[in-house]
């Protein structure tokens, strides 16, 4: 579960800046309602309207709408806003514990039309010409566009951050005038990357500078950031052809690979003699590879896996015809006339998100045929490296990374100790569980990991903040073989090792 601040901007007349409130919202678990009735707009109250929804025609609100910042408009449709008395039927996430005084309902769709999905992978949307699934168009939410698009344009721009919290990761955007109305989307990539150069993510109203790659994509201009505040964020050769992949060919003599657009360990590599593949293979020349990564809560049936990575793979024909997703089913496969690798790069960042312990990892592909997951039994996992790989002469549109998370830190009702204890294991020797118990003295982020004898990483238990106080963790080691082990724990500066014994 991931929760996001969410802001409303509530711009009362007369004033020159906004009194944000800030707000906890859960965008995992909204409900998805549909309501019908008559929309009430009030346009007394701030500067900006305030949309509601009579549900029982006794003409007073009974759902706070909430259509986004002021200045949204959906980039796929032609949705607008209600007026005053309009009949409407509004599809969106329901929050009821808000501030508002009503249940407020996130609206996705407005009288059957598409206006925002707070799951989209907004930094994969750079195909806007071309493209041949976006948003409600497609019920796969593929996010392959092909290669039929405009270059980025390099630009220079300086204004202020505005950003969008009314989806489930932020959106941000550039307001060059300082008015309150952006003239640009910033594309900052997945929440999870991070420059090497340090720079970081403006705060909403920072002033800054932005050099990056523009294109025209919807509504308002899309900035691939490749600056800001003169630090690099990301490598514009990148972005300069094709994004997120390129052409194979019939007789090709050497290896071809591509990466996503923001991180260089996620591969796809296209070995010679792809083209003898399945039916009408043999008389293609040439063949668009795209590989992307994507946020699991995205994906069009993610059911209970418990996903904390998500990737996707298209490959297109010389006329701009997608193959995958394109058919009656989601989940589509193409087979190849050799081996296609495939490697796939996890952040510690996404394993933290859902406390994943590493010893469990999955790589399962989507089958459209049985509108399942299916693990893929030979993936070699490196946790060390966070990557896990495999080759195959069939490759799937969707794949994600799952993991069990271990059982929840128990905490004691013991006062709390002066100094950082790492207590041993018991029992021990054990089989095939044992308790780890641990002693903080104040708030401190805590990672907990079990190595085995070269010091390979074979689960992390632990790796969140955990408030002061005796707590306790089960490690289960029942997929491991016997032998010794080493698990330690760092807290703030503390660091401590000790040795357990797993007897099968």
């Amino acid at each position: 579960m991931r929760y996001l601040t969410v802001f409303f901007s509530l711009l009362f007349v007369g004033m020159m800046s906004n009194s944000i409130n800030a707000f906890q919202v859960n965008f995992d678990s909204l409900q998805v309602i549909t309501v019908s009735g008559i929309a009430i707009v009030d346009t007394t109250t701030m500067m900006h309207p305030l949309y509601y929804i009579d549900t029982d025609g006794n003409n007073e609100p009974d759902y706070f709408l909430n259509f986004g910042p002021w200045w949204y408009q959906p980039d796929s449709s032609n949705a607008t806003r209600p007026n005053n008395g309009d009949e409407i039927t509004i599809e969106g996430g329901l929050w009821e514990e808000n501030m508002m005084g009503y249940p407020m309902i996130f609206v996705y769709e407005i009288n059957g039309e598409f206006w925002r999905d707070p799951f989209v992978p907004f930094w994969n949307q750079m195909g806007h010409h071309g493209a041949n699934c976006q948003h409600n168009m497609d019920s796969c939410n593929n996010s392959g566009f092909g290669w039929q698009h405009n270059p980025p344009v390099t630009v220079t721009l300086s204004g202020y951050a505005i950003i969008d919290t009314s989806f489930m990761m932020d959106h941000y955007y550039l307001d060059e005038d300082n008015d309150g109305t952006p003239e640009y989307f910033l594309n900052f990539g997945p929440p999870w990357y991070e420059p090497t150069s340090g720079a970081t993510r403006p705060e909403n109203g920072d002033q800054i500078d932005i050099v990056g790659g523009m294109i025209d994509n919807g509504y308002f201009p899309m900035v691939i950031v490749y600056e800001i505040n003169g630090m690099e964020w990301r490598d514009s050769t990148y972005f300069c052809g094709n994004i997120g992949g390129g052409w194979i060919y019939r007789y090709m003599t050497n290896s071809v690979q591509f990466n996503t657009a923001y991180d260089n360990m996620d591969q796809i590599t296209m070995n010679p003699g792809w083209h003898m593949g399945g039916p009408g293979m043999g008389m293609m020349d040439s063949l668009f590879c795209q590989i992307f990564e994507s946020n699991p809560d995205e994906l069009f049936s993610i059911g209970n896996e418990n996903a904390f990575a998500a990737y996707e793979t298209d490959f297109y024909f010389v006329m701009g015809m997608g193959n995958m997703g394109q058919g009656m089913n989601c989940g589509e496969n193409m087979q190849f006339g050799s081996n296609v690798d495939l490697q796939f790069h996890y952040t510690d960042e996404e394993l933290s998100a859902k406390n994943i312990d590493e010893s469990t990892i999955q790589l399962k592909y989507y089958d459209g045929n049985i509108s399942n997951w299916v693990v893929i039994s030979g993936a070699s996992i490196d946790i060390n490296n966070n990557t896990v790989n495999f080759s195959s002469n069939t490759v799937a549109n969707f794949f994600i990374i799952t993991g069990e998370s271990p059982t929840e830190v128990e905490t004691g009702n013991e006062l709390i100790a002066d100094n950082f204890e790492l207590l041993q294991n018991y029992p021990n020797p054990f089989n095939p569980s044992t308790k780890i118990s641990f002693n903080l003295p104040t708030n401190e982020f805590v990672n907990l990991s079990v190595y085995n004898l070269v010091g390979e990483k074979v689960s992390s238990l632990v790796n969140s903040n955990i408030e002061a106080g005796m707590h306790s963790v089960t490690f289960d080691a029942s997929r491991l073989p016997s032998g010794v082990y080493f698990y330690e724990l760092k807290a703030g500066n503390f660091n401590s090792i000790k040795k357990m014994v797993l007897l099968k």
